[in-house]
């Protein structure tokens, strides 16, 4: 099997395995050329990745701009290096008594709240080049400033309190960039206490959910969701637009009363042509083509449809 055609798989990723790992699974099983993800997900998470086949690879971007969903479990009371509980504890706690009302008080303070938010330093955040994971583990003798950035957590609930275990489940619909196990520290710090994640699990990326999902090793060409559908499922601005051959000659165009900042283009077939940046009044230049092979060899008829 040799895949071709240009798409987006969604896979559910098990836990013990980095994202990257498992796309090349998916890569070498289907025999893909270019493969990418919007969005990483570490070893100890599971759910939803949104695999990238050949062409749609250039779409990331605007993919990982979506807002995502998961549900983590925070055990309190212990803190490790990377997070979670993946990691080397470096610091316990006495327990201390909390209740589900100032656990309640203090997850409604988080809903459609925004605020600035610190990147763990095990995360692929760059600083001066490098990875901030690549200085705890590479370059420890490096002194490295971790500079806060805005995130929004649109909602946030309780789905659990166990007193006995010390761990709360949340359910965390959030902004693109925010790190849950820094968001999870947060939350910990206003009842006074430190906490690692103990599990995570997305739910959602954007309009995409993990229901649709597979199994990555029962992924199949079938499974392949064009990019004309992936793009509408999550509401991106699709304009058909009539001479092909302008579009592959990265022409700039006029698309009359629009004024929309980004659009992809599509032909009368639902085939992605590119992405289009509105510059001035009706105008639109070429940010990056998107066609397929197939759509190089139309005639030129075809192309002027």
């Amino acid at each position: 099997m040799d895949i071709k055609q240009s798409g987006i798989f969604l896979v559910n990723k098990p836990q013990g395995i980095t994202s990257h790992d498992l796309i090349q699974k998916i890569k070498r099983k289907l025999n893909i050329k270019k493969i990418g993800h919007a969005g990483t997900l570490d070893p100890l998470a599971t759910g939803l990745m949104v695999v990238l086949v050949n062409q749609a690879t250039k779409i990331s971007n605007y993919l990982l701009s979506s807002d995502k969903s998961y549900e983590v479990e925070m055990k309190l009371f212990v803190k490790t290096d990377t997070g979670d509980i993946t990691g080397e504890v470096i610091e316990t706690q006495d327990e201390h008594k909390i209740s589900r009302k100032e656990i309640e008080q203090v997850i409604a303070k988080y809903n459609g709240y925004m605020y600035e938010q610190y990147p763990p330093i095990y995360s692929a955040v760059k600083v001066n080049g490098k990875k901030l994971y690549e200085y705890a583990r590479i370059h420890q003798e490096e002194q490295v400033e971790i500079k806060p950035r805005t995130v929004t957590i649109n909602t946030c609930s309780l789905l659990d309190f166990n007193p006995k275990a010390n761990t709360i489940r949340l359910q965390v619909n959030c902004s693109k960039g925010t790190y849950i196990r820094s968001l999870v520290q947060d939350i910990a710090q206003e009842f006074d206490a430190i906490c690692t994640v103990s599990a995570l699990h997305r739910n959602m990326s954007g309009k995409f959910d993990v229901a649709q999902a597979k199994e990555w090793n029962q992924v199949q060409e079938s499974d392949l969701i064009s990019m004309y559908n992936g793009l509408l499922q999550n509401d991106h601005n699709l304009i058909e637009y009539h001479k092909v051959k302008d579009i592959i000659q990265g022409r700039a165009i006029n698309l009359t009363g629009k004024n929309i900042p980004i659009v992809f283009l599509i032909d009368d077939k639902k085939n992605v042509l590119a992405i289009y940046k509105w510059v001035a009044h009706d105008l639109y230049t070429c940010q990056r083509g998107l066609w397929d092979e197939s759509v190089l060899n139309l005639t030129e008829a075809e192309r002027e449809f």
